[in-house]
C-alpha cells in the first residue's frame, strides 16, 4: 500500500480511508520500530475499532476540493514521484520486432550449438539426440494365446 501518498493514491483513487488508526502518525507497519506500537496496531485491527470504510462521493469531493485547496497554498501533498534520469532527452521511434511474422527461425538446434562449442563431431551430436526406435511387428502368434486360454477354461470347468 502506498502510506506516503495515501490521500491520493487510496483514498482519492479507490474512494475508501482507515477509520481508528490507533497511532500518532500514519505510518508504514514496517516503520514502526517498537513492539508496544505494533502491538496497539494489532490489536485495534482485531478488534474492528481500525478499518476501512467506504467514502461517499460527498466525501470524496470535499476531501478532493481540501487537497486542492492545500496544494494552492503551497503545501505538497504526499511525495512527489522521482524524475527520469532522461527526463528532456528525445527518444527515437521505437523499433519493432517482427519475430511473430518471421515464421521457423534460422537457429540451429541446441544439442548443435552446444556441440559447435564444446567441438564435439556432429556425428555424436545426432546419436545422442535420436529416439529409440520400437520393433515394428510383434513375434508372438494368436495360436499361442487360444491354447494357453482352452487349458485354463478346461482347468477351471474339472475336466
Amino acid at each position: 500500500m502506498n502510506y506516503v501518498n495515501y490521500e491520493k493514491a487510496i483514498m482519492l483513487l479507490h474512494g475508501v480511508k482507515i477509520v481508528g488508526w490507533p497511532l500518532e502518525a500514519f505510518v508504514s507497519p514496517s516503520d514502526i520500530t517498537n513492539i508496544i506500537d505494533m502491538r496497539k496496531l494489532r490489536d485495534a485491527w482485531k478488534s474492528g475499532a481500525c478499518k476501512w470504510v467506504r467514502l461517499t462521493q460527498a466525501e470524496l469531493d470535499t476531501h478532493a476540493a481540501s487537497m486542492d485547496e492545500r496544494q494552492k497554498n503551497g503545501e505538497v501533498v504526499g511525495k512527489p514521484r522521482k524524475k527520469r534520469s532522461d527526463a528532456g532527452v528525445r527518444r527515437g521511434k521505437r523499433k519493432r520486432d517482427d519475430k511473430e511474422n518471421a515464421g521457423p527461425s534460422s537457429k540451429r538446434p541446441k544439442t548443435a550449438q552446444r556441440a559447435a562449442k564444446k567441438n564435439v563431431p556432429k556425428k555424436v551430436v545426432k546419436a545422442k539426440s535420436k529416439q529409440p526406435v520400437s520393433a515394428e511387428f510383434i513375434s508372438s502368434s494368436e495360436d499361442d494365446w487360444d491354447e494357453d486360454d482352452e487349458e485354463l477354461d478346461s482347468s477351471s470347468n474339472g475336466e
